[in-house]
C-alpha cells in the first residue's frame, strides 16, 4: 500500500507511530479496567453475603433457584481475601476517575511545553508503576489502593490531549482518518484483552490469581515505554528511523496544520464566553456527559453484574465481558468511515448526520438498558446480547457523533472544546461506580434495575440534547483565529482613546495594530499622555516592536 504521493504506508514511520499509539491505548485501557475484573475475585463473597440483611422475597428467591448456572458450587473457590463492602468496592472503582479528571486540560499545555513524546512516556510509565504496586497496596489497606488508582488516573489523563498534539505532526490530511482511527481503536482492544485475560488470571494466575493481573498488565506497560522511547518522536523532523522522502512528505503535507494548531492551542485569548454560551458546544458537553454515564457504568461494573445477576463464573465472566467491547470497537470503526461516505454521496448535511448518529448512540442503548432491567439469571445469553447491543450502538457516538463534533463546530479551538467536554464527561466515572455500589449492596436484580433505569434516563437526556441543539457547522466565533481576535481587541481599545484605524485605507497590518496599541499602553504606563490626532503616521523602525 502506498501513500498519496508515493511514500509507502505500511512500511513507514508514520504507520509505526500509529501502531505504537494503538498499543498505548491498549495499555491505557488494560490499566483502566484491570480492577473491574480483578475485584470480582479479590472480594470475599462469603463474608459479604453474611453481612447482608435477610431478604424475604419469594419471587427473587425463586429466580435464583432456577438460574441457568449454579454459582453456589464454585463461590468458595472464587472467594478473595478482602472483606470489602459494596460501597467500598464502588469507592475503589471510582477513584481512578478522580485523578483522570484533573489532568485532561493540562495535558495539552504539557505537550506544548515538554513535547508529546515525553508527556505520553511519563503518563504510561507512571500508570505502569502504580499498577505494579496495586497488589501490595491492596494487601495493606484499600485506602492505599485508592491512592494508587488516583495516581493512575492522573497519569492517564494527559494521554488523549497529548495524542491530539502528536497527531498534528504526523498525519497528512489524506491519511488522517485511517491513521488516527487505527490508533484510537486500541482503546477498545484494551478492554477486549483485559477482561478475558483478567478472568483467566483470576483463576489460574499467581499471587492469589488476582495479583497476577496487575503485575502482568504493569510489566506490559513498562515494555511499551521502552519501545516508545526508542522508536517515537514528537515530529518526523526529529525521528532517527525515518527516511528523507517520507520526512519531507509529512512535513510538507502537515505544514499548514501544524501552524494552525500552534496558533490555536494557546489558552490565552481563548473565547471562553463564546464557548460556554454556544448551544452547539453545550450540546456536546451534555451529550458526552450523559452518554458517558452509561458507558462508565458498563466499563466499571459489567464483570460484577455478570457475576451478581447473570451468575457467570469468573472464567466465563471475563470472556463474555469482552464481547460488548469488541462490538463497540467494530461499530466505532465502521461508523467513522460510513459517515464520510454519507457526507460525500448524499444530500444529508453534517448537522443532520450528527443528530442521527448521536440518537443511535443513545436511544438504542437506552432501550438495551431498559431490557437489561428485566433480564434474570435464567436467560444470561439475553443479558450478554443486550449489553453488546447497547455498547455497539454507543460506537456511533464515538465514530461519527459527539466525540468528533467538536471538530465541526469549534475549528481551531476543537482541542480546547474537546478537553472541556472530556473533563465534564469524566465526572460520571467518579459518581456512577460509587452509586452502583451503594444501590446494589444485596446483589439483587431489583437493585440493578434501579441502576439501569438511571442510565436509561441519562441516555434519553443525551439524545434530547443532540436533537435540539447539535450542530455540524462551524460557529461564527470559531471562524476567527486568535490573531484576528487580538487585532479586534486592539482596534477597540485604540478607538476608546480616539485612534480610528482603517486597515485597508492606511495599509496597516494586524501586527502593526497590536504594536501601536502596545506602544501607546506602555507610554501611558510610563506617565506620558500622547496627543492623538485624527490622522496619524506610523513608522515601525523600533526593533522592539512585535
Amino acid at each position: 500500500m502506498f501513500g498519496p504521493n508515493g511514500p509507502p504506508f505500511i512500511i513507514s514511520c508514520r504507520f509505526m507511530i500509529a501502531v505504537l499509539v494503538f498499543f498505548a491505548y491498549t495499555i491505557q485501557y488494560m490499566h483502566k479496567v484491570d480492577l473491574s475484573v480483578g475485584i470480582v475475585c479479590m472480594v470475599n463473597n462469603t463474608w459479604l453475603s453474611s453481612t447482608k440483611p435477610e431478604y424475604n422475597s419469594s419471587y427473587e428467591s425463586a429466580q435464583d433457584e432456577n438460574c441457568l448456572f449454579d454459582l453456589e458450587k464454585i463461590s468458595g473457590e472464587d472467594d478473595g481475601p478482602f472483606e470489602w463492602s459494596a460501597d467500598v468496592q464502588g469507592l475503589v472503582l471510582a477513584s481512578f476517575f478522580w485523578g483522570y479528571l484533573i489532568t485532561e486540560i493540562p495535558g495539552g499545555w504539557l505537550s506544548m511545553r515538554f513535547g508529546s513524546k515525553v508527556v505520553i512516556l511519563v503518563g504510561v510509565g507512571i500508570s505502569s508503576v502504580a499498577t505494579l504496586l496495586m497488589p501490595i497496596g491492596a494487601k495493606g489497606h484499600y485506602a492505599i489502593l485508592i491512592v494508587l488508582r488516583i495516581i493512575t488516573g492522573l497519569a492517564q489523563g494527559v494521554m488523549w490531549p497529548a495524542m491530539a498534539s502528536l497527531w498534528t505532526q504526523w498525519t497528512p490530511p489524506a491519511e488522517r482518518s485511517k491513521l488516527i482511527g487505527f490508533g484510537n481503536s486500541g482503546s477498545q482492544a484494551g478492554s477486549v484483552v483485559a477482561l478475558p485475560l483478567g478472568g483467566f488470571l483470576c483463576v489460574n494466575g499467581f499471587d492469589g490469581g488476582w495479583g497476577s493481573i496487575f503485575y502482568i498488565f504493569g510489566i506490559a506497560g513498562i515494555v511499551w515505554c521502552v519501545a516508545w522511547f526508542i522508536f517515537s518522536s514528537d515530529s518526523p523532523a526529529t525521528n532517527r528511523f525515518i527516511n528523507e522522502k517520507e520526512k519531507n512528505f509529512i512535513l510538507r503535507e502537515t505544514e499548514e496544520i501544524v501552524s494552525s494548531h500552534n496558533e490555536h492551542e494557546s489558552l490565552s485569548d481563548t473565547p471562553w464566553k463564546s464557548i460556554f454560551s454556544s448551544k452547539a458546544c453545550l450540546s456536546i458537553f451534555v451529550t458526552h456527559f450523559c452518554n458517558n454515564w452509561g458507558t462508565y457504568t458498563f466499563l466499571t461494573n459489567i464483570p460484577t453484574y455478570m457475576k451478581d445477576v447473570l451468575k457467570f463464573d469468573i472464567k466465563s465472566n471475563g470472556l463474555l465481558s469482552a464481547v460488548p467491547y469488541l462490538c463497540f470497537g467494530i461499530v466505532t470503526i465502521i461508523s467513522s468511515n460510513l459517515a464520510d461516505v454519507v457526507i460525500r454521496k448524499t444530500r444529508i448535511n453534517r448537522t443532520i448526520l450528527r443528530k442521527i448518529t448521536n440518537c443511535l448512540a443513545n436511544l438504542v442503548p437506552m432501550g438495551a438498558v431498559i431490557g437489561l432491567a428485566f433480564v434474570s439469571c435464567r436467560e444470561p445469553a439475553v443479558g450478554v446480547v443486550m449489553l453488546s447491543i447497547g455498547l455497539a450502538f454507543t460506537g456511533f457516538g464515538y465514530g461519527a457523533g459527539f466525540m468528533v463534533n467538536s471538530n465541526d463546530v469549534a475549528a481551531g479551538y476543537a482541542g480546547i472544546v474537546f478537553g472541556i467536554s472530556n473533563t465534564f464527561a469524566t465526572i460520571p466515572g467518579i459518581i456512577s461506580p460509587y452509586l452502583v455500589g451503594v444501590i446494589t449492596k444485596n446483589k439483587l436484580q431489583s437493585e440493578w434495575r434501579i441502576v439501569f433505569f438511571i442510565s436509561a434516563a441519562m441516555y434519553f437526556i443525551s439524545a434530547l440534547s443532540a436533537i435540539l441543539f447539535c450542530s455540524g457547522e462551524v460557529e461564527k466565533w470559531a471562524q476567527k483565529t486568535p490573531i484576528q481576535r487580538k487585532t479586534e481587541k486592539s482596534l477597540k481599545n485604540l478607538r476608546s482613546i480616539g485612534v480610528h484605524l482603517d486597515l485597508e485605507q492606511h495599509g496597516i497590518s494586524m501586527d502593526n495594530v497590536r504594536s501601536i496599541h502596545k506602544s501607546l499602553v506602555n507610554l501611558q504606563k510610563a506617565g506620558s499622555q500622547p496627543r492623538i490626532k485624527r490622522t496619524i503616521t506610523v513608522t515601525l523602525e523600533d526593533p522592539n516592536f512585535e
